[in-house]
C-alpha cells in the first residue's frame, strides 16, 4: 500500500491543535467496535481535538495491535504535535508488520534525516530504490553540507558556514547542533535577528539547554535594546528551569534596568530633565544607566553569551535619551559628547543635529552651521526650532560678510546707548590724528580708522539704523540702499555733521578732507 506523498506531508505537518483532554480510556465502553473507535479518532482530529483522537487510536490499537492503518493514522497525529520519536516508533511497528509499506518508509526516512541520522535514513531510501532517487541525493548533499559547515565555522569562514548549514537544515531541521553553528556564524556576520531565529528553533525543537534562552534574552535586551522582549525570554528560561541561577541573575539585572528606565521616562514626561539626566549619566558616587549597561554587556560578551560583534542597542538608546534631555534643557555643553556620539550612528537625529549646529553657531562657523541646519530641515522639516536657528544662522552669516560695527567699537551686540557712546569717545581719543602719529600711525591710517569709528557710531547710535543692521541690512552698503550716509567725508555724517570734543587751552579745530570738521573743546 502506498499513500500519496503530498497527503502524508500535509497530515504530518499540520499545526499543533488543541491539547485539552476531554476523555480518558475509561470513558470508552469496552464493547465499542474498533471501526467505531477509528471513526471517532478521525472525527476528533478533524474537530481539532487531537488528544482525544490519540486516545481513541490508543484504545483501538490495544485491541488490534496489527492494524497498521490505525498505527499509521496515530503516527501522523503524533507528527502533527511534533512528537517525532513516538511517530517513529509507530512507523517501526508498521514496517515490522508490512515491510513493503513504501509511504511509511518515506516518512521514516524523513524523520531520521530530520534528526541527522544519516545512515539509517539512507538505508530506508536505498530500500525504496529508484522511487527515492531525489530524496537520497538530497540526503547525501545535506550530510556533506553539515560537515562543511562545522569545518567552515572552525576556520571562521562565516559565509560558507551559513550557506552550508542552510543546505543541511533543509533536510535535517531537527539537528540542534546545525542551528547552533549557523547561529554562531550569523552572529559573526552581524545577522543578529537571523541568528536569534536559529536559537529559537533550537528551543522549539526541544533543546533542554538554557544557553539559547540566555543568548536570546541578553542579545535582545542589551544588544538590540528591546528590553521587554529580553525580559520575556529570560522568564521563559526560568519556566524551563526554575532553579537556574544564570537565568535568575539575568532576570534580576534586566529588571533593575527596566525599573530605572521607567523612572527616566517618568521624569522626561514631567519635564524634570535634570533628574532624568542624573539617572542616565550618574554621579561621582553612583554609576548611571549608561555605565551600568556598558558593564553588564561587557560581562556577557566576555562570557560568550552576547557575541562580540553584536551592537550595543541599549546603550545607544540611553545615549540618545541623554542627548535629547540636555538639548531640551539648552545645556549644549554637557550634551555635546553624547550628541556627537549619536550622530556617529544616527546622522539624522534631530537633537544631535541641533546640538552640533548650536556649537558651530557659538563658534561663529556660520556656513557649517547652515549646512547642519539644512540637513536637519531636510529630515525634520516641520520643526520650529530648526527653522528659527536656520534663519538666525543665515542672518548672522550675511552679517559676518558685512562690516561689524559692534566689533569696530569693541562693544557687545546687547550694549546700551551709554556703553556705545563711552566706547566711541574712547576710540576717538585713541585714534585722533595727533595721538595716532605719536603712536607711529600714519595720518592716512588714522583717518581711515576714524572713518570706521564714526561710521560705526552713526549706525549704532541711531535706533532705526541699528535695528536694520541687526537684521542683516547694512545701511552703509550701497548694494542694499542707494547712497551711503557717509559719502564725501570719512568723519562727517549726512549733511556734514560736526562732532565736538572739549579741549583745554583754547579752542581749536582740525578740518579733514570732505568738509567734515572736528572741534576740540577741552583736553584729552
Amino acid at each position: 500500500m502506498r499513500l500519496p506523498l503530498g497527503t502524508i506531508a500535509f497530515i504530518a505537518f499540520l499545526g499543533p491543535a488543541s491539547q485539552v483532554i476531554a476523555i480518558s480510556p475509561a470513558d470508552i465502553p469496552s464493547d465499542t467496535p474498533v471501526s467505531k473507535l477509528l471513526e471517532s479518532a478521525k472525527a476528533s482530529f478533524a474537530a481539532g481535538e487531537v488528544q482525544d483522537s490519540l486516545i481513541y487510536y490508543d484504545v483501538a490499537i490495544q485491541r488490534d495491535p496489527k492494524d497498521y492503518v490505525a498505527l499509521f493514522s496515530r503516527a501522523t497525529t503524533y507528527l502533527s504535535l511534533g512528537r517525532h520519536s513516538q511517530a517513529l516508533n509507530d512507523f517501526d511497528k508498521i514496517l515490522a508488520i508490512k515491510p513493503d509499506f513504501e509511504s511509511v518508509l518515506v516518512q521514516r526516512a524523513k524523520i531520521r534525516a530530520r534528526e541527522g541520522h544519516w545512515e539509517s535514513a539512507r538505508k530506508d531510501y536505498e530500500t525504496l530504490g529508484s522511487k527515492a532517487t531525489q530524496e537520497l541525493a538530497e540526503l547525501n548533499e545535506a550530510e556533506r553540507a553539515a560537515k562543511e559547515a562545522g569545518i567552515a565555522a572552525k576556520k571562521q569562514d562565516w559565509e560558507t558556514c551559513v550557506n552550508s548549514a542552510g543546505i543541511a537544515i533543509q533536510v535535517a531541521g531537527g539537528v540542534s547542533e546545525l542551528r547552533r553553528i549557523r547561529a554562531q556564524c550569523r552572529f559573526e556576520r552581524g545577522e543578529t535577528m537571523e541568528a536569534i531565529g536559529d536559537l529559537q528553533h533550537m528551543l522549539q525543537g526541544g533543546s533542554e539547554s538554557i544557553e539559547p534562552h540566555l543568548q536570546i534574552s541578553a542579545t535582545l535586551f542589551y544588544g538590540l535594546g528591546e528590553t521587554d522582549k529580553g525580559v520575556a525570554q529570560v522568564v521563559k528560561c526560568l519556566q524551563s528551569d526554575p532553579d537556574s541561577k544564570p537565568c535568575m541573575q539575568m532576570r534580576r539585572k534586566e529588571k533593575a534596568i527596566v525599573k530605572q528606565l521607567k523612572k527616566v521616562n517618568d521624569f522626561v514626561e514631567k519635564g524634570r530633565l535634570s533628574q532624568a539626566t542624573a539617572l542616565l549619566v550618574g554621579s561621582q558616587s553612583e554609576d548611571g544607566l549608561i555605565k551600568q549597561a556598558e558593564e553588564e554587556m561587557a560581562e556577557y560578551r566576555s562570557s560568550g553569551i552576547i557575541p562580540a560583534k553584536t551592537n550595543q542597542g541599549l546603550r545607544t538608546t540611553l545615549v540618545e535619551m541623554t542627548c535629547e534631555a540636555y538639548v531640551n534643557m539648552n545645556n549644549m555643553k554637557k550634551g555635546a559628547k553624547y550628541c556627537d556620539e549619536v550622530l556617529a550612528f544616527n546622522p539624522t537625529h534631530l537633537e544631535a543635529l541641533v546640538a552640533k549646529a548650536q556649537k558651530q553657531m557659538d563658534e561663529e562657523l556660520w556656513e557649517p552651521a547652515i549646512h547642519t541646519l539644512n540637513e536637519a530641515k531636510q529630515h525634520h522639516s516641520q520643526n520650529h526650532r530648526v527653522l528659527e536657528m536656520l534663519q538666525k544662522a543665515q542672518k548672522a552669516h550675511k552679517k559676518s560678510q558685512q562690516i561689524d560695527y559692534y566689533k569696530i567699537l569693541g562693544v557687545s551686540q546687547d550694549a546700551n546707548d551709554r556703553e556705545i557712546k563711552k566706547a566711541y569717545r574712547g576710540l576717538t581719543k585713541q585714534f585722533h590724528p595727533d595721538k595716532a602719529s605719536a603712536q607711529g600711525m600714519s595720518k592716512e591710517a588714522a583717518e581711515k580708522r576714524m572713518a570706521e569709528i564714526n561710521g560705526a557710531y552713526e549706525i549704532l547710535s541711531d535706533p532705526e539704523l541699528r535695528a536694520r543692521f541687526d537684521n542683516g541690512d547694512d545701511p552703509n552698503n550701497p548694494q542694499q540702499q542707494q547712497g551711503a550716509p557717509f559719502q564725501g567725508s570719512p568723519f562727517g555724517g549726512p549733511g556734514g555733521q560736526q562732532f565736538f570734543f572739549r579741549q583745554g587751552g583754547g579752542g581749536g579745530g582740525f578740518r579733514f578732507p570732505g568738509g567734515g570738521q572736528f572741534k576740540f573743546e577741552g583736553g584729552f
